[in-house]
């Protein structure tokens, strides 16, 4: 198994491809749920955001550094995604400090 460095934490490949820890996996499920979070066609846009700083504060924990190449990775597998997005510019602006 090939071993990934991350602050604070050891993560092997088959890890980092399936086996995910809680609070990443809670995240990933944020991602899903926000899909479904339209009421009439809009999205509770407080709710949406709230939910996109909790999965870049997750992100930023789990990765420290490489937390925005995560978020990076997380938005080109769903393309179609507002919620990815944000949540890449939410761990963008948390990493430059803005």
């Amino acid at each position: 198994m090939s071993i990934f460095y991350a602050p604070n934490r050891i993560a092997t490949m088959h890890e980092d491809e399936g086996s995910t820890p809680d609070k990443l996996q809670a995240m990933l499920d944020v991602i899903a749920r926000s899909g479904l979070s339209t009421e009439g066609g809009q999205a509770d846009f407080g709710r949406l955001r709230a939910d996109a700083a909790k999965a870049a504060s997750v992100l930023i924990e789990f990765y420290g550094d490489a937390a925005l190449e995560r978020a990076k990775l997380i938005e080109r597998r769903s393309p179609q995604s507002y919620f990815a997005r944000m949540v890449t510019a939410e761990v963008g602006r948390r990493r430059t400090g803005s």
